[in-house]
């Protein structure tokens, strides 16, 4: 089947629920990324050439990256492998029946299509947007800063959500566009009990967690398909129960210098060949246009649910003072 995800047109020859169909006039070009699913075969033999490790919290192994002669493996410890040739086109899943699918289409879509997206020449960001009247605001921020818990309090205030932790950001005519990934949000079970009223329950994320993808009872069709003017890019950061401890719990704007914004840009973005110099020269030369062009600032906002209108009205009375 036929999907559009992140500006990109994709083919599976497994259904992918969470994805909007493609067009009728994509069906015309030959995709950009085809998807094939396969069984882990026995006795495959592990990669000499690892360039990348990451961990999780606790120290245990999460995902490994190696470059073999025809592309890269992309190793989901005890869950799936993902070959990806070194041109981004073609992705192999291979993964044993103990991984349920849910899990492997969030693998798919949550950590291996962003870092893919970089092969294709697009820059992409670890971040959550949204569409606002005064254009698209992107909000950063490291794991359980709150962004897609924000982006859901703006959802439910009739904001449609442009991508949840993926954003991609193309230029043109000196003007930085968001391009629209997939629809939903995945969100925590108690950001679900304090504002899960107004949501759609839709499919489980995955095996090991609790989150859940939602999206609003009203009008879930609804979703931009396409790019739209960045207005703000907005670094998240709760405040702790220290700072509000003078009866302030308000959220707080504060501007960024160029070079602080650069490198807040700089961690929140994603990239799968930290060895190619040319991509990262690239990278760099891009993300200094989008900080010359786009104004990036720190949003710190209390660490409570009750705050979130507050912040919400905050972020848009700022961008209404563009």
């Amino acid at each position: 089947m036929w999907y559009r995800v992140c500006g990109l047109t994709l083919i599976s020859d497994t259904p992918l629920p969470e994805l909007p169909l493609a067009i009728e006039s994509d069906l015309r070009m030959e995709p950009d990324v085809r998807v094939r699913w396969g069984e882990r075969r026995e006795g495959r033999t592990s990669p000499s050439r690892w360039f990348m490790s990451l961990t999780l919290p606790t120290g245990e192994p999460w995902l490994s990256c190696a470059k073999e002669a025809s592309g890269y493996r992309l190793r989901f410890s005890e869950l799936a492998d993902f070959f990806v040739d070194f041109e981004g086109r073609e992705i192999v899943c291979e993964a044993g029946p103990e991984t349920p699918p849910a899990t492997l289409r969030h693998l798919l879509l949550d950590q291996v299509l962003p870092l893919v997206l970089n092969l294709h020449g697009r820059q992409a960001l670890h971040a959550t947007a949204v569409l606002t009247p005064h254009g698209v605001c992107a909000f950063t921020g490291p794991a359980g800063a709150g962004k897609s818990t924000l982006a859901a309090s703006f959802l439910l205030g009739g904001y449609p959500v442009l991508s949840d932790d993926c954003l991609v950001l193309e230029e043109d005519r000196q003007t930085i566009l968001a391009t629209p990934a997939y629809p939903g949000l995945r969100l925590w079970d108690d950001t679900l009990e304090a504002l899960g009223e107004d949501l759609r329950l839709s499919l489980p994320v995955a095996h090991y967690t609790s989150k859940q993808r939602v999206f609003a009872r009203d009008h879930p069709g609804d979703f931009p398909m396409d790019p739209r003017p960045v207005a703000r890019i907005y670094c998240l950061e709760r405040r702790t129960e220290m700072e509000g401890a003078d009866g302030s719990h308000n959220p707080i704007i504060e501007d960024l210098t160029h070079r602080d914004g650069f490198m807040e840009l700089i961690t929140s973005t994603f990239r799968l060949d930290v060895t190619d110099r040319t991509m990262l020269v690239r990278q760099f030369h891009f993300l200094e246009r989008v900080v010359s062009q786009v104004p990036i600032r720190r949003l710190r906002v209390p660490n409570t649910f009750s705050s979130l209108p507050a912040v919400r009205e905050t972020v848009l009375a700022d961008l209404n003072h563009r």
